[in-house]
C-alpha cells in the first residue's frame, strides 16, 4: 500500500527537484558509456565501405555513398587518391553549433592532422602486415575519430576515416565540477521546494479543516481565507456554493411551508366533514352539503398537488419531454379560441394578432404555460384580453395584455412566486409554472403594469430559423 505522505504536494515537489538534479549527474557520468552506440555504429559503417571497396567499387563513389574520407596509399607509402565526403553538420547543425562554444563544432580535417603521419597510424601498420586494421581514438576537442584500412589486390591500401562530434565528452571532464554544482542546485532547490509547499499547502489545510468543521456540525456558514490569489478564489468560490446551497434550502423550506399551508384548509374541512358524517341520523340536506365539501376539498386539493408535480419537474428542466418545432402564433389562435367558447369569460373579448413567431419545444407543456396567462389575464381582463406573437432578433415572443386594475407596485416583482396570488380562489401557482417552463425551454418571461390601465406578460423563447 502507498502511504499516505507520499501523495502530498510537498512531496511531490521534492521529487521534481530531485529529478531535475540526478537526471544531469546520470547524463555527465554516463559519458563514457554513451560514446559504445556511437562507436558501433561508426565501426559498421566503416567495415561495409571496406567491403565495397575490396569488392571493386570506385573511391570516390564509396566516399560519397558513406559521407566517408577515402583515401589510397601506393606501396611507396604516397596518397595517390584523396576524396573526402566527411561532413558533421546535420539538418540541425546550427542549431547546435553555439553549445561547442565560440570555435564552433571541431573540424575533423584538424582532428585528422593530430593523429600524425598517416603511414605510422595504427590501422594502416596492420593493414600492410595483416591485410586489415581498425582503430579509432577521442582527440582533445571531443572528436572520436575512427579508421579503417585495408590492402587491395594490387598492393595498394585504402584508408578509410569516420568522425563523430562528443559534445558530452567536455561534460564527462569536467564532471567533478559539475557534480558539485548540481548538489548545491539541489540543496537550494529543496529548500525553495519546502518553502513553495508550505506556502501552498497550509492554506489548503486551512480551508479543509474549515469545511470538515461545517459538515461535522451541519453548517452552512462562509469559511473564512482572505487571500489575493488562486487560493483565496477558490474559498471565495466555496462560499458562493455555499451561498447557494443556503438559498435553495431556504426556498424548498418555503416550498414545503407554502404546500402544506395551501392543502390545510381543504384538509381540515375534510376532517370535519368525516367527523359530521360519523354522527348518527344525518338528514338528507346536510348529507348533501358534506357532500359538496368532500368533492370541493378533493379537488382543491388534487389541484395544488398536480400544480405541484408539475413545477417541481418544469423546475428540473422537463428532462426527457420530447421536444418539436412549432408555431406560437398557431398555438395562441386555438388557446384564444378555446377562451372564447368558455362560458366563464362570456364577458371578454379575446383578440390574437402579430406574426408567426417559431420556436421548438414540448408542445404540451407550452400550451400550459400560455394557457395560465390566458386564465389569468382573463381573471383581471376589463373587459378585453389581447395577444401579439412575433420575432425579434433571435427570439420569439408572445405578449398578452389586459385592460383589468392592473398589479400593485409592490406586488409586481412578486407575480411569478409560488402561491402568491391575489386572485379569489387561486393557487399562486399558476404564473410561477409558466415561468417554470418557460425558463426551462431557455427563455424567459416578463411582467409591466401600470394600476388602472392594465397588465402585460411577455414570453420570449429561443427563435427556431425556417429550413433552407
Amino acid at each position: 500500500m502507498i502511504p499516505a505522505w507520499t501523495r502530498s504536494l510537498r512531496f511531490r515537489a521534492l521529487v521534481a527537484v530531485a529529478a531535475v538534479v540526478v537526471v544531469p549527474l546520470l547524463w555527465v557520468w554516463s559519458a563514457r558509456l554513451a560514446d559504445w552506440p556511437t562507436l558501433w555504429a561508426v565501426e559498421i559503417r566503416l567495415r561495409d565501405a571496406r567491403a565495397d571497396l575490396l569488392s571493386g567499387a570506385e573511391p570516390a563513389s564509396v566516399a560519397a555513398n558513406r559521407g566517408l574520407r577515402v583515401r589510397v596509399i601506393d606501396p611507396d607509402g604516397a596518397v595517390v587518391t584523396d576524396v573526402d565526403h566527411l561532413d558533421l553538420r546535420s539538418w540541425w547543425g546550427g542549431l547546435s553549433d553555439p553549445l561547442y562554444g565560440p570555435e564552433g563544432p571541431p573540424d575533423p580535417r584538424v582532428g585528422d592532422s593530430d593523429l600524425g603521419d598517416l603511414a605510422t597510424r595504427r590501422e594502416v601498420v596492420d593493414a600492410r602486415n595483416l591485410g586489415e586494421g581498425e582503430h579509432c581514438e577521442l582527440t582533445r576537442r571531443g572528436l572520436l575519430m575512427c579508421a579503417a584500412a585495408a590492402r587491395l589486390p594490387d598492393g595498394r591500401l585504402v584508408h578509410l576515416e569516420d568522425a563523430s562530434p562528443r559534445l558530452q565528452k567536455s561534460l564527462y571532464d569536467d564532471r567533478f565540477q559539475l557534480t558539485l554544482l548540481l548538489v548545491f542546485s539541489g540543496l537550494f532547490g529543496a529548500a525553495v521546494a519546502l518553502w513553495v509547499g508550505r506556502g501552498l499547502v497550509r492554506p489548503i489545510q486551512v480551508l479543509r479543516r474549515q469545511v470538515t468543521e461545517r459538515i461535522a456540525h451541519g453548517s452552512l456558514e462562509p469559511v473564512d481565507l482572505p487571500r489575493p490569489d488562486e487560493l483565496g478564489d477558490l474559498a471565495a468560490s466555496f462560499n458562493l456554493l455555499l451561498g447557494t446551497i443556503r438559498a435553495r434550502n431556504a426556498a424548498n423550506e418555503s416550498f414545503a411551508a407554502d404546500v402544506a399551508h395551501e392543502i390545510k384548509n381543504p384538509t381540515a374541512a375534510v376532517r370535519a366533514a368525516a367527523e359530521a358524517l360519523a354522527q348518527p341520523n344525518a338528514e338528507p340536506e346536510r348529507l348533501a352539503r358534506l357532500a359538496r365539501v368532500l368533492e370541493d376539498s378533493g379537488r382543491r386539493i388534487d389541484l395544488v398537488i398536480s400544480r405541484f408535480l408539475e413545477l417541481a419537474r418544469a423546475e428540473a428542466g422537463l428532462v426527457g419531454e420530447a421536444r418539436q418545432p412549432l408555431d406560437l402564433q398557431a398555438l395562441a389562435l386555438g388557446l384564444v379560441s378555446t377562451f372564447e367558447a368558455d362560458p366563464r369569460h362570456e364577458g371578454t373579448a379575446f383578440s390574437c394578432g402579430g406574426q408567426s413567431a417559431p420556436v421548438e419545444g414540448s408542445p404540451e407543456r407550452l400550451e400550459t404555460a400560455v394557457r395560465n396567462l390566458l386564465a389569468n389575464a382573463a381573471s383581471f381582463s376589463g373587459g378585453l384580453v389581447r395577444v401579439t406573437t412575433g420575432v425579434e432578433g433571435d427570439r420569439a415572443f408572445l405578449e398578452v395584455a389586459d385592460r383589468g386594475p392592473g398589479v400593485a407596485p409592490e406586488d409586481l416583482p412578486r407575480v411569478f412566486e409560488r402561491y402568491f396570488s391575489r386572485r379569489a380562489g387561486g393557487t399562486g401557482l399558476g404564473l410561477a409554472l409558466t415561468r417554470a417552463i418557460i425558463e426551462a425551454h431557455g427563455g424567459g418571461v416578463t411582467a409591466e403594469s401600470t394600476p388602472g390601465s392594465g397588465s402585460i406578460f411577455r414570453i420570449r423563447l429561443p427563435r427556431v430559423h425556417a429550413a433552407g
